[in-house]
């Protein structure tokens, strides 16, 4: 570790969408130099990024994490990261992962310091979304909660916003809560793209109906979209049916990051129907609730299939692709 009144030295494994912005604000702009005091490893040899990390007393880990068969998250490649990182390091997790992960991570690597600070970015922004994040958050295990202050004050700053107030506030989490608290947070997105487009539906069927029966009137969604997103319980955030030249959740995390929580969900079901960790009428809600979500996801699928595409149309970006095989809908 670094003396008292030297900087810490940053590692980073993975530069990708959310390692890249993270070498960016040390090297960028706060002035760090690769192999003095940063370190940078991606195990694509054409980033050129080929530093030893254990060089450095803090190391972020930001390596994909692919989707199993099932739809469940694969941790393999943030294990290997980590089992690579020497003992006594402050190891921080970025990469998505399932509740649960870092915490079983922390128990097989006990001299090691492990922390989740998940990253909340836009694919089309990612650089300013890092700057000028929403909350910066720090989930800790036993182990490294002495080390959560120190990691806080190395990222751009920003503490938990209590809502409807403009009061700042800090609260300590531990790495389950923060793996949890991303994934909920991105599915809770993708249920509100799948509501836009349910409420544009049915301003559709109505607009067919007053057709019909000859009623001079039209629902706009747009005027109902402004009616909703100006509660500020709700917000505008994510009310567009349209992005990306179609309709539906779409990108690179929201399909799969629904997947995965709802293989968490199952698997989380399963374990406690198995062994009676919780009475049967509670059980019975769990999985109502697992149902409500596949039945979001059936949905979103059922959508982009209705206008000529595939979830993997939709997760690559490609735009002209999107373009050429789109059929219109609400029309």
């Amino acid at each position: 570790m670094a003396t008292k009144n030297a900087r810490l030295k940053i590692g980073i494994v993975g530069l990708g969408m959310v390692g890249d912005p993270v070498r960016r604000w040390f090297e960028e702009i706060n002035g760090y130099k690769r192999g003095k005091d940063l370190f940078c490893y991606d195990a694509d040899p054409k980033k050129g990024y080929t530093d030893d990390v254990n060089r450095a007393d803090i190391i972020f880990v930001s390596v994909p994490t692919p989707s199993n068969p099932d739809g469940s998250c694969n941790a393999s490649i943030v294990e290997l990261a980590v089992s690579k990182i020497k003992d006594g390091k402050i190891v921080v997790v970025k990469s998505t992962v399932s509740p649960g992960t870092v915490e079983a991570l922390q128990k097989k690597y006990p001299r090691k310091r492990m922390i989740f600070n998940p990253e909340f970015l836009t694919e089309t922004q990612a650089w300013e979304d890092f700057l000028s994040p929403d909350r910066q958050i720090i989930g800790t295990t036993t182990k490294s909660i002495t080390d959560s202050v120190e990691v806080l004050n190395l990222l751009p700053k920003k503490n938990f916003i209590r809502p409807w107030t403009s009061d700042y506030s800090r609260k300590s989490v531990n790495v389950t809560e923060a793996e949890l608290g991303k994934y909920a947070s991105n599915v809770f997105g993708y249920i509100k793209v799948i509501y836009g487009n349910i409420l544009a539906d049915l301003c559709y069927a109505m607009n067919k109906k007053y057709k019909h029966d000859k009623v001079r009137s039209e629902v706009n969604y747009d005027n109902l979209k402004e009616i909703i997103g100006a509660d500020l319980r709700i917000g505008p955030a994510w009310l567009n049916v349209e992005h990306g030249n179609y309709c539906g959740a779409g990108g690179y995390c929201f399909p799969k990051d629904m997947n995965a929580f709802i293989a968490f969900a199952e698997a989380l079901e399963k374990n406690a129907s198995k062994n009676n960790l919780i009475d049967r009428q509670h059980l019975k809600v769990l999985e109502a609730g697992v149902a409500v979500l596949k039945s979001v996801k059936n949905y979103n699928e059922t959508l982009i299939v209705s206008q000529g595409l595939t979830m993997e149309d939709i997760s690559r970006h490609n735009k002209e692709i999107i373009t050429q095989k789109r059929k219109k809908i609400r029309q």
